[in-house]
């Protein structure tokens, strides 16, 4: 169930306390100004709203795999580097903000964007598509003040059950590995709340890393990071290495659908 956040009185001294305008598109219950009082920890700040076990920390006991909260911080310096990150898929893509073939006449009159971060794609998207109107999700509350009339962000947990009152046209994700523990079923959710001749379009990196050679020497700093890493996120329960399974995930679930 999504949760809007009201403008109401909140600690000042947050420098990322949000706004977010009226919506029909989810179901919504207003919620305190407690999901901003972000955990911190290390001299970093962490989500609030379904913080989870905290079983991801040395000092801290997992509970279970499925409570497990998302690793990634979401203070200044995270938003800086998601920001930064879209600038440089901007570079990548020629300005563009999506890839799939979608027909220059068909209307995307709503359209979601499921962990949007700081919320700059989707504040884009709306900007350039006037027409549509755009619900960014996230579990922070990270994005800008001032968005685009037909852009609303709204507090949400992508892994609860969807209950949204209308479907999408299209469906956005990008750089999400490492914050999901059931990829089939977010792609379940997605096809089950997609309109007729919607799209889902997921951009992600690919783990673990190659090169063309396969020439990485056997005290490569970058490849032993990166099997730890990915050894980590299998024990967390969110593996890091997902985007090798998207296409067969999705082959198989828009089967199940249409059977």
């Amino acid at each position: 169930m999504a949760e809007q956040v009201q403008p109401e009185p909140v600690d000042d001294s947050n420098e990322n306390d949000s706004a977010f305008g009226d919506n029909d598109q989810g179901s919504t219950a207003s919620i305190g100004s407690s999901i901003l009082k972000y955990r911190q920890e290390n001299g970093r700040t962490y989500h609030a709203y379904k913080d989870g076990s905290k079983g991801i920390f040395p000092n801290r006991r997992l509970i279970s795999n499925s409570n497990a909260e998302y690793v990634l911080p979401n203070d200044e310096g995270e938003n800086d580097r998601l920001d930064l990150q879209h600038h440089m898929y901007s570079l990548m893509l020629d300005g563009k903000l999506t890839t799939a073939p979608i027909p220059k006449d068909q209307q995307l009159h709503r359209v979601l964007d499921a962990g949007t971060g700081t919320g700059i794609w989707a504040i884009d998207f709306a900007d350039e598509h006037p027409e549509s109107q755009v619900l960014g999700v996230d579990l922070s509350p990270i994005q800008p003040q001032f968005i685009p009339p037909n852009c609303t962000f709204e507090v949400d947990d992508i892994e609860e059950d969807w209950t949204y009152k209308h479907k999408f046209d299209l469906i956005f994700m990008r750089m999400m590995t490492g914050s999901l523990s059931d990829w089939p079923r977010c792609f379940k959710q997605c096809y089950d709340n997609l309109n007729p001749g919607g799209w889902i379009e997921i951009h992600d990196m690919k783990f673990p890393i190659e090169d063309n050679g396969n020439s990485f020497p056997p005290d490569c700093a970058v490849k032993q990071w990166t099997d730890h890493v990915i050894t980590a996120a299998k024990n967390l329960g969110r593996p890091l290495d997902s985007a090798k399974h998207y296409k067969q995930q999705l082959i198989d679930v828009e089967v199940v659908g249409d059977s």
